[in-house]
């Protein structure tokens, strides 16, 4: 496949309607394609031997695991003197092939903050769903495995990219346990018979709620494959700002009865109390300012895109042509009079005066700084230009 990826693209020929109504936190799904060259946008076998091999990726860039459990850093890795200064931790391509031909997975974790499809990918789409979202490459050789059987606290996409992973998925042990409900291996019994058993092939899918428990092997052929983590905003964490919101209140920032921990009469107190205060709470609830207040935290804890680094934005001056960068997700909003341009997870906040500049730069078409309003000078314009130009958020023409 050839272009952008977004969810749509990565769930096809699903479509996305149904993927949200008939599996999402709720069946696994598997799609075949037959297709392995489907992922080869986003990454290919080549380019990670490619990341593996280079000698300045430290750790934990890259982690080694085999029967479960993670290597020390020690054993594939080394400090690199320069001068007076040392590179701790730097990735030593022999000592982790030696492991690798020995049975175990190379991992690359939060790979989308070095590698750019990837990267773009995940904002994407966290752009479409609002929830937080990562990727990990897993490189495991023929006949191993590099994980014993658990669950995960986020929902998962599988981007099987090259070789075959044989999977076995079991029944959740807990229905969508929450992020700080993790696996716990020793009061888990491996069921007798898998809900599912299949090859991973390049170019499938596979898509898993949280919760159910899955192994994988490598039935003689090596593998790579991605792992889309999803990890999910609850009830609980919108239950979360309630509470919070209750610091507003003083009769919620009372000290709990001294003895409470220890004392019948004295915790009777608080079984008593407690109603009370829920009440209250409930008969103060504004739960549109308050919903609307957790999207905003949300949207503010997004990762920032990175704006591109530019040695030198001299060269824009009075005539030169600009536009709003190409598949920039950006809002122009107002607090307080004062123009805010939303870039991602970023806020930037500008001056009142800049306003009639803004709103024309947002129209979208092509103008140059002179041909701005001129509510501001033409020495602040070119100011404002060059600035969001450095951001990322414009693209020069010209």
């Amino acid at each position: 496949m050839s272009g952008e990826f977004d969810l749509a693209a990565l769930l096809r020929p699903l479509s996305t309607e149904r993927f949200f109504s008939e599996h999402w936190e709720s069946k696994p799904l598997l799609l075949e394609r037959a297709d392995g060259s489907y992922y080869n946008s986003l990454l290919t076998l080549a380019d990670v031997e490619q990341y593996i091999s280079r000698a300045d990726t430290r750790y934990p860039a890259i982690r080694l695991a085999k029967g479960g459990a993670f290597y020390a850093p020690e054993a594939y890795t080394h400090d690199v003197k320069y001068g007076d200064e040392v590179f701790r931790g730097v990735s030593d391509p022999e000592k982790i092939f030696t492991e690798y031909a020995s049975g175990a997975t190379v991992t690359l974790p939060a790979l989308h903050l070095g590698w750019l499809p990837l990267g773009r990918l995940c904002r994407r789409l966290e752009e479409e769903l609002d929830h937080s979202v990562h990727a990990n490459a897993y490189l495991t050789p023929a006949n191993a495995a590099g994980f014993t059987p658990h669950y995960d606290t986020h929902e998962v996409l599988v981007l099987q990219i090259a070789g075959i992973k044989r999977w076995r998925i079991y029944s959740p042990p807990m229905a969508l346990p929450h992020r700080s409900q993790s696996f716990a291996p020793e009061r888990y019994s491996l069921p007798p018979a898998p809900l599912m058993e299949f090859d991973l092939a390049g170019g499938d899918l596979l898509y898993l709620p949280r919760g159910h428990v899955h192994t994988t092997t490598t039935p003689g052929h090596s593998s790579l494959h991605v792992t889309i983590g999803i990890t999910v905003y609850t009830w609980i964490e919108l239950l979360s700002e309630l509470v919070q919101s209750s610091l507003d209140q003083p009769g919620f920032r009372n000290a709990l009865p001294p003895g409470f921990a220890h004392r019948p009469e004295i915790l009777q107190q608080l079984t008593q109390r407690l109603p009370e205060l829920l009440d209250q709470l409930r008969g103060e609830l504004n739960a549109e300012a308050l919903s609307a207040r957790f999207a905003t935290r949300v949207r503010s804890a997004q990762p920032r895109s990175p704006a591109p680094f530019r040695a030198d934005d001299s060269f824009i001056d009075a005539d030169s042509r600009l536009r709003v960068a190409d598949r920039i997700d950006y809002r122009l909003m107002y607090e307080q009079d004062r123009p805010v341009l939303q870039l991602g997870g970023r806020r930037v906040r500008l001056q009142t005066a800049t306003a009639p500049a803004l709103e024309a730069i947002c129209r979208g078409e092509s103008f140059t700084p002179r041909g701005l309003p001129s509510d501001i000078s033409l020495d602040a314009r070119l100011t404002l230009t060059r600035y969001l130009h450095g951001l990322g958020f414009l693209q020069w023409l010209g």
